[in-house]
């Protein structure tokens, strides 16, 4: 029994922590030319082609209002310049 608790809380906690990453994005046009900045930055060619798609996405999802769509495309994008 103790054992299913702490697998459920594991998985919790794995899909929560998304969901807050995201809270603390900002979808507006400063944060939206930082992240250009940091995504011009990027040497990896494969991450920059990923982190470059996801920024074009989120400017679509900015221009149309739609700002739950442009937090998950700039959080993509800022993955994108992470270290793995």
């Amino acid at each position: 029994m103790l054992k299913k608790v702490l697998i459920a809380a594991a998985m919790s906690g794995a899909f929560a922590s998304p969901l807050f990453a995201q809270a603390d994005i900002v979808c507006d046009q400063a944060a939206m030319t930082k992240l250009e900045t940091d995504v011009g930055q990027i040497t990896d060619a494969m991450k920059k082609d990923y982190a470059e798609k996801e920024l074009a996405a989120a400017k679509q999802a900015l221009a149309a209002n739609d700002t739950d769509t442009c937090k998950t495309h700039m959080s993509n994008a800022m993955k994108g310049n992470d270290p793995m």
